[in-house]
């Protein structure tokens, strides 16, 4: 594949290296063009932070996979030691994945219809990444209008359905393998929130220690991406081992 900044470079864009692995900052020039190719992919970096702490060898799943960008990294970082399964409930959003999955060529990705809510799964998953639908505060930068979408019984009612979603996965994580529990929320109803009960309901899942890059972001055990320290959107996430 080369040198990506070379590549890129030579593709009229400049671009640095971030603190995380892999991940590059566009300084100069237009990505559309190379996006449009399927020879680059434009992610949020807190996107490619959760990805990189839920990637694994063997089984992964991406319990609410659209539009596609987690699960295509993890693949990517697992390589052919890797299957990751992308799982869906909304037709529109899946129709969306496929696309994306068929111009990356990442065929070690397969696209499954499936609620998180009932998992049709009948195996264990080495890791199990629940990127959860949530108020989608930590976007307000880029997407202003969310602050007029939400009421403030909103982040109750989301933080309800992250809970039941945890519970849900949490089944599938096989004796030894990985959860990570993600969102693009600022709001502790939606992060420790539903991470404290579900841990003191489940003493088989323990945090999990963090690789030493995420070092800028760690905060206790958790990682958070604070837009006022960070120039992106806000994502938080756990990464939790279950017993072997």
């Amino acid at each position: 594949m080369g040198d990506p900044l070379a590549r890129l470079a030579a593709a009229g864009v400049e671009a640095r290296e971030t603190a995380i692995p892999g991940a590059l900052e566009r300084v100069l020039g237009r990505l559309s063009p190379l996006a449009a190719a399927g020879l680059a992919y434009v992610q949020d970096a807190g996107s490619q932070m959760v990805a990189h702490l839920a990637a694994s060898p063997g089984l992964v799943l991406d319990a609410c996979a659209a539009p596609g960008g987690k699960a295509l990294l993890m693949a990517d970082l697992g390589g052919p030691a890797t299957r990751v399964i992308a799982a869906e409930a909304s037709a529109r959003r899946r129709s969306t994945l496929s696309r994306l999955r068929s111009r990356w060529g990442a065929m070690n990705v397969s696209v499954l219809a499936a609620d998180a809510l009932r998992p049709p799964f009948g195996t264990a998953f080495d890791s199990v990444l629940l990127d959860a639908p949530c108020s989608g505060l930590g976007t307000l930068a880029r997407n202003p209008d969310v602050r007029w979408r939400l009421a403030p019984e909103d982040v109750a009612r989301h933080a309800a359905r992250q809970r039941a979603l945890l519970e849900s996965v949490a089944t599938l994580v096989r004796p030894g393998g990985r959860l990570v529990y993600a969102t693009c929320s600022i709001e502790p109803e939606e992060n420790e929130g539903v991470l404290a009960p579900f841990l003191e309901g489940h003493p088989e899942f323990v945090s999990e220690a963090l690789p030493s890059w995420v070092e800028p972001f760690r905060e206790d055990a958790f990682v958070r991406v604070d837009p006022v320290r960070h120039p992106v959107d806000a994502f938080f996430a756990a990464r939790l081992r279950r017993k072997g």
